[in-house]
């Protein structure tokens, strides 16, 4: 036996939107989903050490490791059961991301771990669609019967006949699109010392380090909750609810057919004597996915009539409700110079956390803020809301406007009891402003706002 460390990552992205609600047992809360598909990972790794021998190199060994992974699963379900939801939701997860990458297709190799991941799915199912498509019935025999093998070498075996009827030979390079989807990404094999490389196992794979090669960072973990944070969430946890439904509504019907016995009465059906009298729903349409950008004035003018307190209570609720539907959600503080509280990486405790210890300071200084909350590409439409009750400079403005123009989403400006002066120069510069006089109707405000949007 040789000493392994396996070092998971719990950042596994969430499948794409349009291909969730295919995702079997998918759990809505990106957190929860994490933890859930780390939890599987981490069976899947131990399950290696009872039923798995050592990799070989190359396109073989990522073969092999497509194989062993479905058939070592299966044993390991065997002994425990309750882990059979969990293979599956990571299968589901996989399919999802495979299936945005490449679709349905693709040649032979492809299938070999697409089939792996869809085998058991009601919908998603391999199609060849290249050149090699005739071989797929062959190879596809070989693909299951490994999976129910009696040894790891016959799995090593079958692996090598399929690259012998694809004509590849046994010592090809791994292939860069594979290595996502295979033991090793966010995983590292580390020898417990310094030294010579460690033979392959399974696991092996691209996030291998070897010899003297660093460790990898330790992945930072989530803060616990401060009490400033905890108060918030206690207030403010149903409107964040109401809020969350809003930003993932349910699916509606998309079409109606005729039934017999279900739906809509339909009484001239009835009178020209048709067996199908009425009109069934069916079908589910949902709105594109949105993501929400949140930039808010934290300069010392905000301290007047309360201004930044109704601001952070605000910003809390869009990030919890955010947190809770999934949503992506990114948030800045300006004031002199930007200051980032929801990033693409940061953990969920730790953005309420920034986002609860909002306090004004400074000046007004917008346009930094907006170059930085715009750089990250994120799925769906894009929902910026601006938050502020002060001028900008009059570069800043230009600045802004030279932005906005690059910006493919919608900007929505709140000015809180600002002069007409200066909500003229914001309109200039973004176009139609939303003006408001009592910052204690912010809240509903902007709530109101985003679940008309979204719906």
């Amino acid at each position: 036996m040789v000493n392994h460390v396996v070092v998971c990552n719990p950042e596994y992205p969430y499948p794409p939107l349009h291909l969730a609600r295919h995702v079997r047992g998918l759990p809505a809360n990106l957190h929860e989903f994490q933890q859930t598909y780390l939890e599987s990972l981490i069976a899947h790794e131990a399950g290696h050490t009872h039923h798995s021998g050592l990799l070989p190199a190359g396109l073989h060994g990522q073969l092999v490791n497509m194989l062993e992974d479905e058939r070592m699963e299966r044993l390991t379900a065997v002994d425990f059961p309750h882990l059979t939801a969990l293979f599956q939701l990571a299968a589901d997860v996989d399919a999802a991301h495979a299936i945005e990458q490449g679709g349905l297709g693709g040649d032979v190799l492809r299938g070999c771990l697409l089939h792996r991941f869809t085998c058991h799915h009601p919908i998603w199912s391999f199609t060849p669609d290249q050149a090699d498509a005739g071989l797929w019935p062959e190879v596809k025999a070989i693909v299951e019967e490994a999976w129910v093998a009696p040894t790891y070498d016959a799995v090593v075996d079958a692996a090598r006949r399929i690259l012998q009827i694809l004509n590849l030979p046994e010592q090809a390079p791994e292939r860069e699109e594979f290595r996502f989807f295979l033991d090793g990404s966010g995983q590292a094999l580390l020898p417990p010392e310094p030294g010579p490389t460690l033979p392959g196992g399974p696991g092996d794979g691209p996030g291998r380090l070897h010899g003297a090669e660093p460790r990898p960072v330790k992945p930072e973990v989530d803060p616990q909750v401060t009490p400033r944070a905890e108060y918030l969430r206690a207030q403010v946890q149903g409107e964040a609810r109401r809020l969350a439904a809003a930003l993932c509504p349910p699916a509606l019907p998309d079409r109606t057919q005729p039934s017999r016995d279900r739906g809509r009465y339909r009484y001239d059906r009835h009178e020209t004597g048709s067996e199908r009298p009425f009109d069934l729903k069916v079908g589910s349409k949902r709105p594109g996915p949105a993501h929400l950008r949140l930039a808010i004035d934290v300069s010392s003018s905000m301290n007047h009539q309360d201004r930044v307190v109704y601001a952070r209570r605000m910003a809390f609720i869009l990030t919890l409700a955010a947190q809770q539907s999934g949503t992506p959600i990114l948030a800045t503080a300006f004031a002199d110079d930007p200051q980032p509280l929801i990033q693409t990486g940061t953990l969920p405790t730790a953005a309420l956390n920034a986002v609860a210890d909002l306090q004004a300071y400074g000046n007004t200084r917008l346009a930094p803020t907006l170059q930085g909350l715009w750089t990250p590409v994120l799925p769906g439409r894009s929902i910026t809301v601006i938050l502020s009750d002060g001028a900008l400079m009059e570069g800043d403005y230009a600045q802004c406007a030279q932005l906005r123009a690059k910006h493919d989403g919608l900007v929505v400006p709140i000015l809180l009891d600002v002069q007409p002066d200066v909500a003229a120069a914001y309109e200039r510069a973004f176009g139609p402003c939303v003006l408001m006089s009592d910052p204690a109707q912010l809240t509903t405000h902007v709530l109101t706002f985003l679940r008309t949007l979204l719906r």
